[in-house]
């Protein structure tokens, strides 16, 4: 059974987010083409929805490219991030639903597993089905539309820090969640906003450290 083009702009988006294809990555439509036995143009669509949401960009002479973004921009990214987590209990909340609230205790049991058998994909799959759980209780569209939006466009550049802090970001995770679900079975979408507020903040504080670090190493190369 021919795979669905919203799946395939899943796959696409997840091996961005998971460094699959990393920042300045050229993404070559034939090749997808001939991947997910499709045409062009259908791929052509799905990269222009990948556009759209700021994943990736079309340059001239080369084609289209995974987007890379210099640390103010990630700066921005997260500073907005912070003030969209904290309108969650303001702009018309969703209650939370039981299987809402079920979902999060599954969640939780897996990142527990994490923290002594680390695996990349499950931890993305873990931390991506937590956001959506949470974007669920955004009864705001457009407040809901921006917070998927720039999750992913900085989703990257977190998974850099996992490659380098996998224990601990699990360990973050685990906390994460048992505050996200003990404010969820209060049906406190408020709170669960400004929980997601101090975990954005506690990520921007780790993808800063690993930016200073890789810098420290460019300079350091440069010396030499």
């Amino acid at each position: 059974m021919r795979i669905e083009l919203d799946q395939i702009h899943e796959i696409l988006r997840d091996r961005i987010c998971l460094l699959r294809y990393r920042p300045g990555t050229v993404i070559r439509e034939g090749e997808l083409a001939d991947e997910f036995g499709i045409s062009r143009t259908p791929i052509r669509e799905i990269l222009q929805k990948l556009g759209f949401a700021g994943l990736v960009e079309a340059r001239n002479g080369v084609g289209t490219i995974v987007t890379k973004r210099t640390f103010e921009e990630i700066k921005q990214i997260y500073q907005i991030r912070l003030q969209l987590a904290a309108l969650i209990g303001d702009l018309t909340p969703n209650n939370c639903r039981e299987e809402d609230t079920s979902i999060v205790e599954k969640l939780l049991h897996q990142a527990h597993l994490l923290v002594d058998h680390f695996d990349p994909g499950e931890y993305w799959r873990v931390n991506h089905e937590a956001h959506f759980a949470i974007g669920r209780l955004i009864g705001n569209a457009p407040l809901r539309e921006m917070w998927d939006r720039y999750y992913f466009q900085v989703a990257s550049f977190w998974y850099q820090v996992i490659e380098n802090e996998p224990v601990d970001v699990s360990k973050s995770l685990v906390r994460e969640l048992e505050d996200i679900l003990e404010a969820m079975r209060r049906n406190d979408a408020a709170a669960v906003g400004y929980i997601e507020r101090n975990y954005i903040s506690y990520g921007f504080e780790r993808v800063s450290a690993t930016y200073d670090d890789d810098q420290e190493m460019k300079n350091s190369r440069s010396c030499a």
